[in-house]
């Protein structure tokens, strides 16, 4: 999975480089879809800004969801590994009803 990584991330930094050197002239960057003529909330950004903080955010959200499933699975295994504990039968204590003696559970030789 490394190996995987080093060999795609360094060709999308430099393309992800290149693309912002390449666009920064402004554009409108508009939160309104009803009306694209007139937009009621509008932002004049650079074009890498956006692409930029588009790649930001979905970094943000996979990272915040990798954390929440990761989260969810080590609850889930703790869960798991509690009812296993409670369903287990308890150790047989020893006592001398049953011959054990003082010296490791053997018969005592008289």
């Amino acid at each position: 999975m490394k190996l995987l990584r080093w060999i795609l991330l360094p060709p999308l930094a430099i393309i992800v480089i290149a693309l912002a050197i390449a666009n920064r002239h402004s554009v409108t960057f508009s939160l309104d879809p009803f009306d694209a003529q007139n937009p009621a909330i509008s932002f004049d950004l650079p074009l890498a800004a956006i692409v930029l903080i588009s790649i930001a955010l979905g970094i943000l959200i996979g990272g915040l969801a990798a954390w929440w499933q990761g989260r969810r699975r080590t609850a889930r295994r703790l869960e798991t590994e509690r009812r296993k504990q409670a369903n287990a039968p308890a150790p047989a204590a020893k006592s001398a009803e049953n011959g054990a003696s003082g010296s490791g559970g053997l018969p005592a030789i008289q």
